[in-house]
């Protein structure tokens, strides 16, 4: 339950700290005296939208913190599973929004965000306001409320679930072999066209390379040739001048006349005569050179096009030549096991063909059991309702299917009907019910399904608006009825909602010399009754009036063992 708010910096309130009683607590006090700041503190500290102009004037930042005890075990487990944070029986959770739209958020003193706010406390607190769409008006809420009432739908999920996974990893393996026939027929004529294309390419390592120096090359033709031209003219014999190796030989042989003096120029002439050798070799090679390098223009169109062609099959095929390589050994590889994966793909299909069956079969005999229980949940409502003061009042549940085949919740679409008067067809409960009647039947379905709502603390903002004389007292006793599993905090304006609560806290908005504040009091005795006694608008012997009804709300209690 939630047993204490505390509120700093919001709107009119200072500082305020509420604590909570189990059973039923009802905020009361003037229009305009800032029970509505309550329930904002409420939804901001649960999750709900950050509003920056609800900080209080002057201040830099507001902060709500709340506590919750005596916690269920599966909420405990929740947190520490789904949340990872530790937890016992306490359950503490603050948030703080400064003026630059600063948001933290804290879970039992762990830094947390603001979707585990939300997720821990959607289970903890159910807030209906006024303009709120309600829970129940939602058809997955619905369906979820259903089998919890059957109380036999647990284990029938649990085997759904654990089927539907099983045919999840079933369809994997079918698709890594292909999918279905015609899947796998086009996935080998991908395969068969893409190893054709590769291999007719005859794409050799580097060629790439070697195409572009090639390339780059016959594009430097004139400059090659010119450069060459000039070396051989100058290692050559010319008619202008001598040229290198004849004027080498005649170095040679002048050094070699003086062989027989020295043995110096004997070696000198040695060397000399390896530099002739070596340049006549040059003269040979760039001679070659000279007479090969001729441009071939249909060649280098080959190329141009040969290196457009490979470029562009390495983008298909992974980016370079490597990649092409490992990309045309794994589809050899899938084609290979496509064309000799017969026997398995069968197997596999029967299988899921058999899980398809189990899953269709779960689906049916949850659809059976919620049917059943639908149809006793809508009777049940419809009794509760009729004490309510709504004799006319039935309601049903229109069962379809969804368009997929399957889902973890089953196949079932439900849609809660309702009419409120008599010769009216039922219609879906969110179109036709008005504020007044929705106040009742939400009333009339926490009483039926509160012994298996995991949910412990219920807000309601106003829920008796349109409400009044006997139907008032009849509402003020469900609602006593309602906290005897439920910790119920509601906004009321109605003296027997007021009476009939366990712990009553009084919203006051008052002026000092420089501003305005609101206040939240517990009230009790003589306090109480006068309260009661302004709600009732009695004037005089007010305080004994609303002594009177207090004390006709402790007597139904005590009758009813509330």
């Amino acid at each position: 339950m939630l047993q204490t708010l505390k509120i700093e910096n919001v709107a009119l309130i200072d500082s305020a700290t509420l604590n909570f009683d189990g059973k039923l607590n009802v905020i009361s006090g003037e229009t305009g005296a800032g029970k509505s700041i309550m329930l904002d503190s409420l939804s901001f500290v649960f999750g709900g939208r950050a509003d920056r102009s609800l900080i209080r004037s002057g201040k830099d930042k507001m902060r709500v913190e709340a506590i919750f005890t005596n916690l269920l075990p599966s909420h405990i487990e929740f947190v520490k599973n789904e949340l990872d944070i530790s937890c016992e029986d306490e359950l503490f959770i603050s948030r703080e929004l400064d003026l630059n739209g600063k948001n933290i958020c804290k879970i039992n003193g762990s830094l947390v965000p603001i979707a585990s706010v939300k997720k821990i406390c959607s289970r903890l607190v159910d807030i209906h306001g006024q303009s709120e769409h309600l829970a129940i008006l939602d058809n997955d809420y619905q369906l979820k409320i259903i089998d919890l009432f059957s109380k036999n739908t647990d284990k029938l999920l649990e085997d759904l679930g654990e089927k539907i996974n099983q045919l999840k990893s079933v369809e994997s393996g079918i698709k890594a072999l292909g999918g279905s026939e015609s899947e796998k027929q086009n996935l080998i004529d991908l395969y068969t066209y893409q190893i054709d294309e590769i291999n007719k390419a005859d794409i050799k390592e580097n060629e790439l390379e070697n195409l572009l120096t090639e390339k780059r090359t016959m594009q430097q033709f004139e400059k090659i040739n010119n450069s060459l031209q000039s070396a051989y003219s100058s290692s050559a014999k010319n008619l202008f001048s001598e040229s290198a190796i004849e004027l080498m030989n005649n170095a040679l042989k002048n050094i070699q006349a003086l062989s027989d003096i020295n043995s110096h120029y004997e070696e000198l002439a040695k060397r000399i005569e390896s530099m002739v050798i070596e340049l006549e070799d040059i003269n040979a090679t760039i001679l070659d050179d000279l007479q090969s390098n001729v441009f071939d223009e249909e060649r280098f169109n080959f190329i141009d096009s040969r290196i457009d062609f490979i470029k562009s099959l390495f983008r298909k095929y992974g980016g370079d030549y490597s990649s092409m390589v490992d990309y045309l050994n794994n589809a050899n590889n899938k084609l290979d096991n496509l064309i000799h994966s017969e026997e398995q793909y069968r197997a596999l299909s029967e299988k899921k063909e058999n899980l398809l069956e189990e899953i269709d079969n779960l689906q049916s005999k949850l659809s059976k059991i919620r049917k059943e229980s639908a149809t006793k949940l809508s009777k049940a409502i419809e009794s509760e309702l009729k004490t309510l003061g709504m004799p006319n009042a039935r309601m049903d549940v229109e069962f379809s299917k969804i368009s997929e085949r399957y889902s973890y919740s089953g196949y079932d679409h439900v849609e809660f009907l309702f009419s409120s008067n008599l010769g009216f067809e039922l219609k879906p409960l969110n179109k036709v019910v008005s504020g007044g009647e929705m106040s009742r039947v939400m009333l009339a379905y926490k009483i039926v399904v509160s012994a298996v709502d995991e949910i412990e603390t219920i807000v309601f903002d106003e829920i008796d608006s349109g409400l009044s004389g006997h139907i008032a007292m009849v509402v003020a006793e469900y609602m006593a009825r309602l906290s005897n599993n439920k910790q119920i905090i509601a906004v009321s304006h109605l003296p027997q909602i007021c009476a009939m609560a366990d712990t009553n806290i009084k919203v006051e908005k008052f002026s000092d010399k420089t501003t305005t504040h609101t206040r939240a009091t517990v009230l009790s005795n003589d306090d109480l009754s006068l309260e009661i006694a302004r709600l009732m608008g009695a004037v005089q012997d007010g305080i004994n009036i609303g002594k009177a009804l207090k004390e006709k709300c402790n007597q139904y209690k005590e009758n009813h063992k509330i």
